[in-house]
């Protein structure tokens, strides 16, 4: 996999492209007017479909937030920057892209918020081409991801990056943008200076050299004032010197760097790399893109969401979703076929022990009718339903309530809640057996309560006599002694 970032620059394209070990491949700069609508492998390797492609919105075009915030909770975590997010800035959320980016370790909520127009137009210039990146950031996040690469040891700096229409300056603070402005400023504006001093003589590409006439050191001058007043409002709260990284359309002009120093910088970096291969300063944010898609922090802003979601991500949710579509599909398709497997299995094996009971039970009674067998189903419902009739009239089945039921039934007595009861006994006076199977069940309880109250014993009493449960063709034996009582009944069948 390779990836591609495009920095557009006026009417170039300056394009670099890395493998996934960050190697740089190569860098070019195009003219957007020399690319065919229906040819674009100049941005490309030949496997152009295996190609991330990343581009980024100027910084006058993204307007930058910062609120405290500190949720370790991970559950109210998107509700909570969503609160933010809609109180972040006054401008019409419908008409807005915000993207937002946690600093767990500063406890910090950065929001990066751009226009729908805005990015409409710059997808419609790449469009135009052919090309439709599956990221849009941001060019201060990729100058910060080049200085990074670069500067490995430096967490805090300006940087300055000379396009060709405009200046662009960030402030890094701890390895992240924390400021950035846009400076209508760029090499072409310096190039047209240089072209208007070689009309009068006064031309000189060495800035160090040029005299007071001099229509560049004019435009020098206004750059180096715009960027001083720029990093005295980027460090108004400290005041310290920072070191300055410059980078962008230099090769022209010697002794560039010493010229914009001013006293708000401590120093200006340089790297070996770099002063060797100058012409990757050009291609500084077009190489910051492809490290930035390298990168697997999340920290950099992705505008292509949404409705603005790229093709290629698209197709590959899409693809995705029918994968996972197929697999569920599969994964129950066979979960069904082994269920119906083995509770076939199982079907046999439990038909297999009805025949054999049927078997035993014909040997048993021997019984002369002819066995027929169908299917399991059928079977098990003709054995439930020669069951149920030979039970119906079971004898051994006790047709009385049981001594649990009968000491629910007086522990909830509404008469016996108030009283303590003393003693119980539930006596089977008859009952069936092997040499009387026609004899019924007939129960006697005897009951003894004690209680304060005469009344509560009497009501009791009385309730016996219209009690359902009590057999009224029975004798009720009732005895008083004290605040003792003692009575006797029979348990009603309740067939």
């Amino acid at each position: 996999m390779q990836v591609v970032g495009l920095d557009c620059d006026s009417d170039n394209i300056n394009l670099a492209i890395m493998n996934k070990q960050k190697d740089l491949i190569t860098v070019k700069s195009l003219d957007i007017s020399d690319i065919s609508d229906n040819d674009v492998k100049l941005l490309y390797t030949s496997n152009k479909d295996k190609n991330l492609i990343a581009s980024a919105l100027d910084a006058s075009d993204v307007l930058v937030k910062s609120a405290s915030f500190n949720v370790k909770n991970s559950f109210v975590l998107k509700k909570a920057i969503k609160y933010q997010e809609e109180s972040i800035s006054t401008l019409d959320i419908e008409k807005t892209i915000r993207s937002a980016i946690y600093l767990k370790n500063r406890s910090t909520l950065k929001f990066f918020i751009t226009t729908k127009d805005f990015l409409k137009k710059h997808l419609n210039r790449l469009n135009h081409l052919n090309i439709d990146p599956d990221e849009v950031t941001l060019s201060s996040i990729a100058l910060v991801r080049f200085a990074n690469f670069y500067f490995k040891d430096t967490k805090d700096a300006f940087l300055v990056h000379i396009s060709k229409n405009k200046t662009t300056c960030v402030y890094m603070h701890e390895n992240y943008v924390e400021k950035m402005h846009s400076i209508k400023i760029g090499s072409d504006n310096l190039l047209d200076a240089y072209l208007e001093d070689k009309k009068s003589k006064n031309a000189n590409l060495d800035v160090s050299s040029l005299n007071a006439k001099s229509k560049l050191k004019t435009v020098l001058n206004e750059l180096k004032k715009s960027i001083e007043k720029t990093f005295i409002f980027f460090n108004s709260d400290s005041g310290d010197k920072l070191p300055m990284i410059l980078t962008g359309e230099l090769q022209s002009f010697t002794n560039i760097g010493e010229f914009l120093n001013n006293e708000k910088v401590l120093k200006i970096l340089k790297s070996d790399v770099l002063e060797k291969k100058e012409k990757l300063k050009t291609f500084a944010i077009s190489i910051g893109l492809c490290l930035n898609l390298l990168s697997k922090d999340n920290l950099s802003p992705q505008f292509r969401e949404l409705d603005f979601t790229a093709k290629r991500q698209l197709e590959i949710i899409g693809k995705k979703t029918l994968y996972f579509s197929l697999f569920f599909i599969i994964f129950f398709l066979a979960f069904f076929l082994g269920s119906s497997y083995f509770l076939k299995k199982e079907e046999n094996s439990l038909h297999e022990k009805l025949v054999q009971i049927k078997n035993f039970e014909k040997r048993f009674l021997n019984e002369d009718s002819k066995l027929e067998n169908s299917n399991f189903y059928e079977d098990l419902d003709a054995f439930e339903k020669k069951l149920k009739n030979e039970n119906k009239d079971f004898v051994y089945f006790l047709k009385l309530p049981n001594v649990s039921q009968t000491l629910s039934w007086l522990n909830n007595h509404e008469f016996l809640k108030e009283t303590e009861i003393i003693s119980f006994d539930y006596n089977l006076e008859k009952y069936p057996s092997v040499f009387a199977k026609s004899e019924k069940y007939v129960a006697k309880i005897f009951l003894e309560f004690k209680t304060q109250t005469p009344a509560i014993a009497r009501s009791f009493y009385d309730s016996l006599s219209k009690d359902l449960k009590v057999d009224q063709s029975q004798k009720i034996t009732w005895h008083v002694k004290d605040d003792r009582y003692k009575t006797s009944f029979y348990l009603k069948s309740k067939i």
